[in-house]
């Protein structure tokens, strides 16, 4: 009885154990805000135990529950130091925990969000990038994102089209292998895939990051070489004003007889303002830019009085007047926290020309070659509805849209419309797995309509055009054991042009290590496919007695990138920087090349020759390279700077130099097989062409009480290669005296151009700065046939409150 006694017992003793309730859980709230004007911190990630996470909302609030006892907490926001704490968290009761962070002083812990859609330290991106700050754009006066873009190391602009590291050469502005984006939404145009610099908002830029290599997988088919992404900013709770005039005068060349002015040299003028203010829950940015710029390229050898019957020509030379406008509106839901939505749109009017060659090497040198010169009037617009909302655990939706509008009124029977439709859904989340992880998976449906007997050259001989795309990614990135970083996503995407369909499934992956404090080793891989635009295959139209030829069975190109980098934070006195080196490998197969041949089959009195340019696979590519960066801010005893500088050495060549890719007909009737060795002015080296392959690339700026001088330095070398064609209808006189075989013959070293300035603070809200751009008044050509700017002088006065 006794045992029996003692087993009821612990038996009773064991059920009410059993029934228990255990503690209750604690409630962890508080707010996340910057230590140096205690703003919030929307965004910020707060981890306990490693186990669970909570985000800021846009007032930099958090909410937890979690079981009572002991626990680690850590805070972290992107460009602030880390933040750990201990705490005890009440059983059934309410801890609050205010968390303030101290911004970083450091380079390497600048935000970017471009490499992996969230934003991250710029040491932890697995791939290469740079960031142009918004300082430097400013101080460099720049009306046009292209010029900026020049002192951005491993980047050349070659006919408005961009170069990453020679990733492409010369296209007469279709098809570009670099994404461009506005705020993370692209804005080449919907149908031949160009870039518009001037039409990109840059009043109101935080930075531009610009990420070097194959970008498929999260930009889709144009980021084949890389992603350039504007971002802007919203008010913070103080309005903001800035305000910008300006008037330039370009100088005469530095070659005297190509001086083509009299007594006036042509100017240019220009204005821009910025306004941004938050007006409890909304948010309001407008803005507006004007350019006059009568151009530094003269008017055709020509009778004057002929110039009078051409109604687009406003000045004497190859001018850009623009007028643009520019708004952001956002309302933060304040009942339904983490919710915001909004409309963005950007419009503008333009008048302007573009030049295709220059006329010779003497008095026309800053001339266009008769016919050559296109006048164009646009119009162009877009609207950007968006809703974005963080739920209380981390997890991010963002629906954007777009819809963008281009209509060129264009000489030559050039004119051409597009109206394109684009919506991404992305949900992002962010956990702390045993470190940070965050997964984003995206959705993306895109609807191109073209309008233009530009684009004829399709199987209906019909101007209109359709194009279609949809795709779907995911990319996962995930911190291990607080030093390693490692990404990896894929995407698969499916394109239609008209009746011509195809899909593609592409995958990236890389990962960083921090060996050290300061030093970051990094490996990635990626694979591109860019799918040839409507321009590209349909295109038809004369320059002059050149003509471009359609292509409808052009196909798409892929690539596979690779690349091994280390990046090195350094601190000398008050400065703090990072150095950059990377060693970098692109291979192309069914590379689509810009080919100027003899493609004509139907001779007409204005084409005997049937010489001109079609976009044509032209087999296998590889470029191999080595980069050097090195970017810094901060104060030098009295005196604060801010540097970024770079060389790139790139090795661009074919694969497959004796394939015949293609074929031609001669004058005779004879059929000739057409290859990199038939078509190359210099094959030596098997080297690509209008390749440049040396860059370097210095911007130094200073501030010293209310001085701000600074200088800009870029070197150039000369293209190597160009197509044999231009040569062999030169020596035929079919181009008059254009003088390509002799620049080609004294141009073999490259070029160095000198930009100059100083500012001076009026008053703290008032600048006055001259500016000098191309200093030694250089006579130079980045794509050979199309010369540069002479000196350049201007002189601005900026607001900002």
């Amino acid at each position: 009885m006794k045992i029996i006694s003692t087993g009821a017992m612990l038996l009773l003793a064991v059920l009410v154990h059993g029934q228990q309730v255990p503690p209750a859980a604690g409630r962890v709230l508080g707010k996340v805000y910057s230590s140096a004007d205690g703003l919030p911190l929307p965004g910020a990630s707060i981890a306990f135990d490693h186990r669970r996470s909570a985000t800021a909302d846009d007032s930099g609030h958090y909410a937890m529950e979690l079981p009572p006892g002991a626990c680690t907490v850590v805070a972290r926001f992107i460009g602030y130091a880390e933040r750990t704490l201990e705490v005890e968290i009440p059983a059934g009761g309410q801890l609050r925990l205010d968390i303030a962070l101290q911004p970083s002083t450091s380079q390497l812990d600048m935000v970017v969000v471009s490499a992996s859609k969230f934003e991250q330290r710029v040491g932890e991106v697995t791939q290469s990038l740079s960031v142009l700050p918004a300082a430097l754009i400013r101080e460099r006066g720049t009306t046009n994102l292209a010029d900026a873009l020049d002192q951005v190391p491993g980047v050349v602009v070659v006919d408005e089209d961009p170069q990453i590291r020679a990733g492409s050469g010369f296209s007469y502005g279709a098809g570009s292998r670099v994404m461009l984006l506005a705020d993370g939404m692209p804005i080449l145009s919907g149908d031949i895939g160009r870039p518009n610099w001037s039409f990109l908002p840059i009043e109101d830029v935080e930075q531009v990051e610009v990420i070097k290599g194959a970008s498929s997988v999260l930009y889709g088919s144009a980021a084949l070489s890389g992603v350039i992404n504007v971002r802007s900013g919203w008010p913070g709770n103080a309005p903001k004003t800035k305000a910008v005039v300006f008037g330039g005068v370009y100088d005469a060349p530095g070659q005297a007889d190509a001086k083509w002015w009299d007594a006036s040299p042509p100017i240019t003028t220009g204005a821009s303002f910025l306004h941004g203010q938050r007006f409890k829950q909304f948010d309001l940015v407008v803005a507006g830019n004007a350019l006059g710029d009568q151009g530094f390229i003269g008017p055709e050898r020509i009778a004057p009085d002929s110039l009078a019957q051409d109604p687009y020509r406003t000045g004497t030379g190859g001018y850009d007047h623009r007028v643009r406008f520019t708004f952001a509106a956002r309302w933060r839901n304040a009942k339904a926290k983490g919710l915001n939505y909004g409309l963005n749109g950007n419009v503008m009017k333009s008048r302007s020309t573009s030049v295709f060659l220059w006329d010779n090497l003497h008095e026309g040198l800053y001339r266009p070659m008769p016919n050559t010169t296109t006048n164009t009037m646009g119009t162009q617009y877009y609207l950007d509805p968006f809703v974005h909302f963080t739920g209380p655990q981390g997890t991010r939706h963002s629906l954007n849209g777009r819809y963008y509008v281009q209509q060129f009124d264009n000489s030559g029977n050039q004119s051409n419309s597009n109206e394109m439709l684009y919506g991404e859904y992305q949900v992002q989340r962010k956990l702390d797995l045993f470190g940070p992880t965050t997964f984003t998976l995206g959705l993306v449906g895109q609807r191109v309509a073209s309008h233009a007997a530009l684009y004829s050259g399709n199987p209906m001989a019909s101007g209109e055009n359709t194009a279609t795309n949809a795709a779907a990614f995911l990319q996962v990135d995930k911190k291990l054991l607080a030093r390693l970083m490692v990404s990896a996503g894929v995407r698969y995407e499916r394109f239609r042009v008209n009746e011509l369909e195809q899909a593609e499934p592409v995958v990236r992956a890389g990962a960083t290590y921090q060996a050290w404090e300061g030093t970051f080793l990094r490996a990635s891989y990626g694979q591109g496919f860019r799918f040839p635009t409507i321009g590209e295959r349909y295109i038809t139209t004369s320059v002059g007695s050149l003509h471009i030829y359609p292509n409808p069975g052009l196909q798409p190109e892929t690539s596979v990138n690779m690349e091994l980098g280390v990046k090195q934070g350094f601190v000398l006195g008050g400065v703090t920087g990072y150095v950059d080196m990377v060693a970098f490998q692109q291979d192309f197969d069914r590379y689509v090349e810009f080919t100027f041949g003899q493609w004509g089959t139907v001779r007409t009195p204005a084409n005997l020759l049937g010489f001109g340019f079609k976009s044509i696979n032209t087999g296998g590519a590889r470029i191999t390279g080595t980069e050097f960066e090195l970017a810094g801010k901060g104060k030098w005893g009295a005196v604060e700077l801010q540097v970024l500088m770079g060389y790139t050495h790139t090795l661009p060549i074919s694969t497959t130099p004796n394939e015949a890719y293609a074929q031609t007909v001669s004058t005779t009737g004879a059929v000739q097989n057409v290859s990199y060795m038939s078509t190359s002015s210099n094959t030596g080296g098997d080297i690509l062409k209008f390749r440049v392959q040396d860059l370097f690339r210095a911007d130094l700026g200073l501030n010293w009480k209310r001085f701000s001088p600074g200088v800009g330095v870029r070197y150039n070398s000369h293209v190597r290669n160009i197509d044999q064609a231009f040569i062999q209808i030169e020596q035929m006189g079919q181009l008059g005296e254009i003088g390509v075989e002799q620049w080609m013959a004294e141009h073999t070293t490259g070029d160095w151009i000198t930009d100059l300035r100083i500012g001076f603070a009026i008053t703290g809200q008032l600048k006055a700065s001259f500016l000098v751009y191309n200093v030694g008044n250089v006579v130079y050509a980045i794509r050979p046939m199309a010369i540069e700017a002479p000196r350049t002088f201007r002189l601005q006065l900026a607001l900002a409150i």
